[in-house]
């Protein structure tokens, strides 16, 4: 009977064991699945950035227009008809070319006119002269006034004096007459025709325009306070709408001695070599005056640089997780958002930018995808490039900025 007994009590401490064992193991998952998980930062792709090699430059900036070199006005030497204009705009000339042609005639008819006029002047002083000798003679006799001479000496002076100017005009007639054409008075090509065939023309009118663009002139306004740096010979930088993302170089050619009336604007004027004709007269221009380079700088996004205390740091993503490193500053280029970062970085890097709260050292960071490949998905959320926390297996395309380095705090999946 006590035998009996004690292999009742001891199949009742057995079972009492078991159950303490299984309350002790559910006990510890429990602690275990209560323990607090690690917070992730979340970024899209476009809060990632790489660091790049590449050339920065920093300066004064501008805006101003480019004109050509040299621009002529090509006028009317006299009044007549034009018979025929020989060349339309955009069309190439070379420096004597003709341009234009006026009627013979009107220029022939010309020339008898002023023949006729110095014929006439040559009477009329012929005429003074004969009255002067009158007048001496009746003097000598007692029979004029001595004012009478002089009156006579005055008006031969004036009939000379025309003769002058009548051989002066049938001179410039005959030039006329032998040059009907109208030449180019330089090489280049023609940017505006004002006159055309049968138009008639007065002295001076314009008949066309004649430009030269193989070199063209940017005319443009600095502040005062870059007057230092903007000497002749410092080179420039400028883009121009007609070829977006394309720079354009000149270098300083003149400085204006004197500021804009009203503002304290320099205006320079820079030379730009257009030998391949790409620029045209009359574009605008926005550019810098380039006052440091650096070809080989380690640059990322002004956005990726942090202020924490008194240090400048970045957060790089690295193995799935943000990686603090302080770092200097060298040239920032402000045109294009970029900064020159010193530090213990290498070209490739992905540096996170933008507002990410929660980020710290160590933090672990997820790179989400656009919210156009979740839809593509069929999920209708954005798709996550890194590993879930779990140990799930998306990714990110490889082209992602930072999507191979952005992993699950756990590791990876089981």
């Amino acid at each position: 009977m006590k035998r009996a007994m004690g292999g009742r009590w001891g199949a009742g401490f057995l079972l009492v064991a078991i159950a303490g064992a299984a309350l002790g193991g559910c006990a510890r998952r429990s602690g275990e699945a209560e323990s607090p998980k690690e917070t992730q930062v979340l970024v899209s792709a476009a809060d990632v950035a790489r660091v790049e090699m590449r050339r920065l430059e920093t300066g004064t900036t501008f805006t101003g227009a480019l004109e050509p070199s040299e621009m002529v006005q090509v006028n009317a030497r006299f009044d007549g008809d034009l018979d025929e204009v020989l060349v339309r705009e955009g069309q190439a000339v070379r420096k004597g070319q003709p341009l234009a042609r006026f009627e013979p005639q009107d220029i022939r008819a010309q020339l008898q006119a002023a023949e006729s006029d110095v014929l006439s002047a040559q009477a009329a002083l012929l005429a003074a002269e004969n009255a002067e000798r009158r007048a001496q003679r009746l003097l000598e006799a007692g029979a004029a006034a001595p004012s009478e001479l002089e009156v006579a000496k005055a008006q031969r002076a004036a009939a000379e004096a025309q003769v002058r100017a009548a051989e002066a005009r049938r001179t410039t007639a005959r030039e006329n007459a032998e040059r009907i054409d109208v030449p180019s008075p330089i090489s280049g090509w023609v940017s505006r025709v004002f006159r055309h065939a049968g138009d008639r023309t007065a002295v001076g009118d314009p008949i066309m325009e004649v430009v030269d663009t193989r070199e063209l002139e940017l005319s443009a306004t600095v502040p005062a306070e870059a007057l230092a740096r903007a000497r002749p010979g410092t080179p420039i930088r400028f883009r121009v709408d007609a070829y977006p993302g394309e720079t354009f170089e000149g270098t300083v050619d003149r400085v204006s001695p004197t500021t804009e009336p009203g503002t304290r604007q320099v205006r320079i004027y820079a030379r730009i070599d257009n030998a391949d004709g790409r620029l045209a007269g009359g574009l605008f221009a926005t550019g810098r005056i380039v006052d440091e380079a650096k070809d080989d700088a380690k640059a990322a996004p002004v956005a990726s640089l942090r202020t924490e205390g008194t240090e400048q740091v970045v957060y790089r993503l690295r193995n799935g997780r943000a990686n603090r490193v302080p770092v200097r500053t060298g040239i920032v280029d402000e045109e294009a958002g970029v900064v020159e970062l010193i530090g213990d970085l290498a070209a490739g890097d992905s540096l996170l930018t933008g507002v990410l709260p929660g980020l710290r050292d160590g933090a672990p960071v997820r790179v989400l995808a656009s919210e156009t490949a979740g839809a593509a998905a069929g999920g209708g959320a954005p798709a996550e490039t890194a590993a879930s926390p779990a140990g799930g297996a998306a990714r990110a395309p490889a082209n992602t900025p930072g999507a191979g380095e952005a992993a699950s705090p756990a590791g990876g999946g089981r």
